[in-house]
């Protein structure tokens, strides 16, 4: 076998083989004698079948084919492991030549995962920054913001209309809105100046509450924590305190990966492969459409509201999940530059958590595979961070 391997831009490569007459032939041989002991034909006995008898039967271009296939896969795996190339999707197959007793040659063109330099990444140095600290004016701000965003769905479940008036608590308007966790894990959104607005709450509502600061004071008390899932106050604040504090921790570390991967991005360098940034803003558009369905919404509905179609909308995600790419596959080459191991037991325990009962065996394997692919970019993560910071 004789190949050349042409690489060109964003991960495009074209590789041409020529393969000898000798073993296509052979190739084409075995494909008759597989047929010959597999297969059953009346008048002949298991692998004692004539060469032209098989041939009428089954057909010279369906057995041709079929030594293709076969050559095509093996040689392909060979060179792909030999020059270090991943495809991403099934190689295009132009054949040039193919008959009996003659050399069989093709052209396999595909996208190519892109080959990264990473630079020397370990040189960079970031300070973890010590995240605030939770105060009491800030566990008191939060429950009074509970408290507000409470009132509110009380007093719209008690209005004959119980969708809220459009315009209120959008999409868009959730976007620029702080939140904190209720007693129940939930997330409750709260925009600042919200009872300035003219929304509801049981200080706008009573006419006879004249000092609005007063009758939030006066309502937040053990009841109120009872009835939003705590044992009473304290235990409501000791609640706030923990979501404020975790709320705390994952803004430090996002803080710090982002500086992480700027830092990063600027030492690497990698081609990124469009079929790659296509996919990435189509993860983007799924997520985005899930979360619009968990609001009632559809995707229509969010085009219409921001003024814009789905292919600006595609277009202005593109940088995004340009950058979003280029970090994982930079972090997956670090990944496998440090050797980073993960062990059946951490697949088989992430996999734990999973409801696998209506799962075929294909779906459990796929589930697997995505449980490894998920703890190794973790794994790959930590150890950069602890590498990298001060």
């Amino acid at each position: 076998m004789q190949y050349t391997v042409n690489r060109g831009e964003k991960g495009r490569v074209e590789v041409k083989v020529d393969i000898p007459k000798a073993v296509f032939v052979a190739a084409y041989d075995d494909i008759i004698e597989a047929i010959s002991r597999d297969q059953q034909f009346p008048g002949f006995r298991p692998g004692k079948i004539p060469t032209n008898v098989i041939e009428d039967k089954i057909g010279v271009n369906k057995i041709l084919n079929d030594a293709a296939s076969f050559l095509v896969n093996k040689h392909l795996d060979e060179i792909f492991k030999g020059e270090n190339i991943t495809a991403l999707g099934s190689p295009n197959i132009a054949v040039h030549s193919l008959a009996k007793d003659s050399p069989f040659s093709f052209t396999a063109t595909l996208i190519a995962k892109p080959q990264v330099k990473l630079g020397n990444w370990k040189k960079v140095k970031i300070k973890r920054v010590k995240g605030k600290e939770v105060t009491q004016k800030d566990i008191n701000e939060s429950i009074k913001n509970i408290y507000e965003a409470y009132q509110k769905q009380k007093v719209a479940k008690g209005t004959e209309e119980t969708k809220e008036p459009e315009g209120e608590d959008s999409d868009s308007d959730q976007k620029s809105k702080k939140f904190i966790y209720d007693a129940h894990g939930n997330k409750v959104f709260f925009g600042d100046g919200d009872s300035d607005k003219g929304k509801s709450s049981v200080a706008s509502s009573s006419a006879k509450a004249s000092d609005d600061k007063q009758a939030l004071k006066d309502e937040i008390d053990d009841n109120f924590a009872k009835k939003i899932g705590a044992r009473d106050l304290k235990h409501l604040q000791e609640l706030v305190r923990s979501d404020l504090e975790k709320i705390m921790v994952d803004q430090v570390e996002a803080k710090l990966e982002n500086e992480l991967f700027d830092e990063i991005l600027k030492l690497a360098e990698v081609e990124i492969p469009d079929i790659l940034i296509d996919d990435e803003i189509n993860r983007i558009i799924v997520r985005i459409t899930q979360n619009l369905e968990q609001q009632n919404k559809k995707m229509d509905d969010y085009l219409k509201e921001e003024n814009t179609t789905l292919d600006a909308l595609k277009a202005k995600l593109r940088p995004q999940a340009e950058q979003n790419v280029k970090i994982t596959l930079i972090m997956d080459e670090i990944g496998k530059k440090e050797k980073v191991q993960i062990t059946r037991e951490e697949i088989e325990n992430a996999a734990k958590g999973v409801d696998q009962a209506k799962l075929d065996e294909k779906q459990k394997a796929d589930l697997r595979n995505y449980m490894a692919v998920s703890i190794f970019q973790a794994k790959t993560l930590d150890l950069v961070k602890k590498t990298v910071t001060e």
